[in-house]
């Protein structure tokens, strides 16, 4: 998920959000527009074929996963795990699900073959974002609380020697070819933020990245591990050579950047505006923001389907996803969920993107995205936040 695990609530920040659709026009950045988890959801890895998947959800009330069989949709038994599930991630292999409660101060792992939870691996103060090597042998957990990143072998659950990764750290995206984890740092009195590149093979953290944002937040890395694309400010992406480990030319797009998302053949970025009400695209070859997309009211979360083709953008004021067809740039008719949508993951045949409902009743509702229809809302449990899709042989009603 962070820019900050603990602050505004996401109620309030769409609150303070609503006021503004003006594409084009800029506000300073409040002092907290966060989420207490992960701002921006993508597609996982397509196969191309159908498969039983199962839906985890984390939920950041009470200490329980809830897990959901995409064949039936339906929702399994919950999953202990401990206080403040917020942060959750799959590994590569779809094998482990990792949870971060970050007011426990450790992470869970949770055997999807069977959905049993481990012993709770502790880490540093007020965990949030996690990302993997994409062999799966390391998660790299960033410690909002304790300036930190924490290694884990996935082999044996055990947690390595803290990486200082300067002030509050959160999100951490790892290149295609697992050697670099780069770790988003939000700095002390909102000045000069930094992003911290650590070398995987002896997990030392290298000389900080200035971007210069007053705020950094969300980052993706393009398939090819070349550029590292950062929100760093009111209306601005930052992109990192990774090559170098330099920053480029910022990049100017709408108002309040928070989500960001790559697509699959890393020819666009695209540019979630939570103030502007719009989606900019960024052409990679030449960092040139295109014209802004306009979507819903207080856009927060994206997901981009496996092949490319559309982008869903969550509207949490307007209560819709809007779909993009990534070709023409041309948003679509929104889809209305109402309830609050809030995180968004899309099953790697890409035949359904699941929409969490943020109400204290808890759901998570189904699209179809051949048809864009939505399914039936299924329960989950009071305050729904995260979510993450993984393959499972057996499916979660099975379990």
């Amino acid at each position: 998920m962070v820019k900050g695990v603990v602050a505004l609530s996401f109620a309030v920040a769409l609150a303070i959000a609503v006021s503004a659709c003006d594409v084009g026009h800029h506000t300073p950045r409040p002092a907290a527009t966060v989420a207490a988890g992960p701002q921006a959801s993508s597609a996982a890895p397509g196969t191309g074929t159908a498969q039983a998947q199962t839906v985890y959800v984390a939920r950041s009330a009470g200490r329980f996963v809830t897990p959901i069989s995409t064949i039936t949709n339906t929702a399994g038994k919950r999953i202990k795990v401990s206080k403040g599930a917020t942060g959750i991630a799959v590994t590569p292999d779809g094998k482990t699900v990792y949870v971060a409660n970050w007011r426990a101060d450790t992470v869970t792992p949770i055997t999807t073959a069977t959905n049993t939870p481990g012993t709770p691996i502790k880490v540093g103060k007020v965990p949030g974002w996690m990302a993997f090597t994409p062999d799966g042998k390391t998660a790299y957990v960033s410690n909002w609380g304790s300036g930190t990143v924490t290694p884990i072998s996935t082999a044996t659950n055990t947690a390595g020697k803290p990486i200082k990764a300067g002030h509050r750290p959160g999100m951490i995206a790892v290149t295609p070819d697992g050697k670099t984890a780069y770790v988003v740092d939000e700095p002390v009195r909102y000045r000069g933020g930094t992003v911290t590149p650590i070398t995987t093979a002896t997990n030392t953290a290298g000389q900080p990245i200035n971007v210069g944002a007053a705020f950094p937040g969300a980052i993706a890395m393009t398939p090819d591990g070349k550029t590292a694309y950062v929100i760093t400010g009111a209306d601005t992406v930052t992109p990192i050579t990774t090559a170098t480990n330099t920053a480029g030319t910022p990049i100017q797009v709408g108002k309040e950047p928070y989500a960001i998302a790559v697509t699959p053949d890393g020819k666009t970025v695209y540019v979630v505006n939570q103030f502007g009400c719009a989606v900019t695209p960024i052409t990679t070859a030449t960092n040139t923001p295109g014209g802004p997309i306009r979507v819903g009211r207080a856009p927060t979360a994206i997901a981009i389907t496996p092949d490319g083709k559309t982008a869903y953008v969550v509207n949490g004021y307007s209560g819709t996803v809007t779909p993009i067809t990534t070709a023409t740039n041309r948003a679509g008719k929104p889809i209305r969920i109402d309830d609050g949508p809030g995180a968004i993951a899309i099953t790697r045949d890409g035949k359904t993107a699941y929409v969490i409902n943020s109400s204290i009743a808890g759901t998570v509702t189904p699209i179809t995205t051949a048809t864009n229809t939505l399914g039936k809302p299924i329960k989950v449990g009071r305050r729904p936040f995260a979510l993450v899709i993984a393959p499972d042989s057996h499916g979660a009603g099975h379990h």
